[in-house]
């Protein structure tokens, strides 16, 4: 029973306290002067929701999965209190992107700041140099992958990726990089799937056309997400 209400009440508090995060982002005062004349993304109702659901399941990831990456209390928190910022971060990023598809460097650089003292924090705690050391390389490995569908993007005359994504790839990564290479690769790659899904049925509805563009950063947030819930040993926690 603790398993199940201890998420739900993090995840209840969590949205509660995202409801002025939500009234912050309708201000839209992330614009640049060029950006104004962008039609206004309206309410963001959405977004304490979103942030509940997240927190809840990282929280349940993090504490009710058996898992050598989180060998004791101290990571476990160091781990929490992170990736509950780096979940603030992407869902506003997210919103962000949504309206005016970019995503800002004065959110994504600090993030990628908690993210870095996080990991390393968690390891001095007790999470030993193996984590630390996979994180670093998988955010690198994604980043760097990224880096090269944005130029080979780019030579062909398109902004399909642009250097967010690339950044947004780093953060995701080293995310993931801290469970598992597993996590780390389901991750990277059920982000490919869910743009792609998402690109096919807005062609279909007309929503853009096939030289048209669309916000890629959520895409690669939900892939990430499924990579990190759908690790065996998550599963296995969750049944």
């Amino acid at each position: 029973m603790t398993q199940v209400w201890v998420p739900v009440l993090l995840g209840v508090l969590v949205a509660v306290l995202g409801i002025p995060v939500g009234r912050w982002l309708e201000a839209t005062t992330y614009r640049k002067p060029d950006e104004d004349d962008v039609p206004h993304p309206g309410r963001r109702w959405w977004v304490p929701i979103v942030l509940g659901v997240v927190s809840g399941l990282v929280l349940h990831r993090v504490w009710f999965v058996e898992d050598p990456a989180v060998p004791g209390w101290p990571v476990a928190v160091v781990l929490t209190g992170t990736l509950l910022l780096v979940t603030l971060s992407c869902v506003c990023l997210a919103a962000m992107d949504l309206d005016v598809h970019r995503l800002p460097d004065r959110i994504m650089w600090p993030t990628m700041g908690v993210l870095v003292g996080g990991i390393t924090l968690a390891a001095l705690v007790g999470g030993g140099l193996d984590p630390w050391l996979r994180s670093v390389l998988a955010a690198l490995g994604s980043g760097g992958f990224y880096l090269l569908l944005a130029l080979l993007s780019l030579a062909r005359g398109s902004l399909a990726l642009g250097l967010g994504d690339v950044k947004l790839a780093v953060v995701l990564g080293g995310v993931l990089g801290w469970f598992g290479w597993a996590e780390t690769v389901a991750g990277i790659y059920a982000g490919f799937l869910v743009g792609g899904l998402l690109a096919v049925l807005l062609l279909l509805a007309r929503r853009v056309s096939w030289k048209g563009d669309f916000a890629y950063g959520p895409p690669m947030m939900v892939g990430a997400l499924l990579g990190l819930l759908l690790a065996p040993q998550a599963v296995g926690g969750l049944l």
